[in-house]
Formats: structure tokens, sequence, C-alpha cells
């Protein structure tokens, strides 16, 4: 039995996208597209509705505090279904791997141990795992070998690592994406620039996903 994760990682990187996208987007206004000075920038911002002390470091900062802060303080309140929702999937995958992880490795102690007393005489010292073992025959097959059953936990402890690892990165994209949204309210694309958005099919795995198309005039 493979462990199902590719839907999750699509689902996930899916909505990556969207966030960056969506920074990309909430930060698009009508200035020249370089850093400005200071009086611009305030002028600008006062403009937009925005108070003068709004910075990038601030959002940063919230960004970092607490997942979500940074956009709210951006005003980009469309981003937050999608900052809990990518942040909520990454989580619940890293602790359904590590309770997989944990039944099949307790399974597992349970095959050895058995083979062990088996071979030697004795009682099985993981005698207490014998309902996660019965689990997990129930799941692979009653013929399952202990080798089998080792394969699977190892499975789902790389899940739950990657989990982890996609948990961390994901915050720090939303972090990264406060940041460059800040800095994108003072900031001009121009008229001559312009994006378009529409749904895409990606190639190598055939799933829904977004393209964005730059046109320079």
């Amino acid at each position: 039995m493979l462990v199902a994760s590719g839907r999750w990682r699509t689902i996930l990187g899916a909505l990556l996208g969207i966030v960056l996208v969506g920074g990309t987007l909430g930060g698009m206004t009508a200035h020249p597209a370089h850093a400005q000075p200071d009086s611009v920038r305030t002028e600008r911002l006062r403009a937009q509705g925005y108070p003068e002390n709004h910075t990038p470091r601030r959002a940063l900062w919230r960004a970092a505090a607490l997942p979500g802060w940074g956009q709210v303080y951006n005003r980009q309140y469309i981003k937050l279904p999608f900052v809990y929702a990518g942040l909520g999937g990454f989580i619940y995958n890293a602790i359904r791997n590590q309770n997989r992880y944990m039944l099949y490795r307790r399974a597992n102690q349970f095959a050895v141990g058995q083979n062990e007393a088996e071979e030697n005489g004795g009682s099985n010292p993981f005698a207490q795992y014998e309902p996660q073992y019965n689990e997990a025959l129930g799941e692979l097959g009653q013929g399952a070998s202990a080798n089998l059953i080792r394969r699977q936990r190892d499975a789902f402890q790389r899940q739950r690592n990657l989990m982890i690892i996609g948990t961390g990165a994901f915050y720090a994209l939303t972090i990264v994406d406060a940041y460059v949204s800040a800095h994108l309210l003072t900031f001009d694309v121009g008229d001559g620039l312009a994006m378009r958005i529409q749904p895409t099919l990606v190639p190598t795995t055939r799933t829904p996903g977004l393209r964005a198309t730059w046109r320079f005039r």
C-alpha cells in the first residue's frame, strides 16, 4: 500500500501559487516602478488609505508573529482563507502521518518481537502492541510480512517529515508575501505592463492550476 500524498502536494502547491498571485495583484498600483522617497511614499500611502507609518518591516514581523497578521496589516483579507487552508492542510497531514507512523512502528515491533520469541522461545516483549499489529494486517492483508510493515512505517515517517518541512516553508512564504506586498503598495507596475491570470492544466500531472502572463507594451 502506498501513502497517498501526491494529491495533497498538488492542492497545497496550488494554494502557494494563489497566495503569491494574490500578493502581486494586491500590490498593483499606478506609480513609478522604483523605490520612492519617504515623502512620496507617505503621500501614496495616504492616497490608498493606509497610515503613514505602514512599512514592509512591520508587515514582516506581524506575519512572523501570527499567520495571516501581515496580510491583515496590508488589508489583503482575501488571502486569509488561503493562508489558513495551506497551513491547516500541512499540519493535518503531518499529524495524520505521525499517527500512521506510530501505528506501523508498534506493529513492526510486535512482529519482530514475535519472530524472535518463536525462534528463541519465550514471550514477546512487545505483546501490548498486538492490536496495532492486527490493524496493520487488516490494511495490508493477513499475509503481510514484518518487512512490508517496516516499509510502510518508513513511508509514513518520510511523509510526516515532508509535511513538517512543508509547514515551515509555507509559513515562510506567507511572511515573504506580506513583506513584498507591503513594498508593492508604493510601487508602480506602470501603464505599459499588463498581467493576465487564467486557469490551466499542469502538463506533467494534468491537475488544475493558474497561469500568469505578463505583457509589456
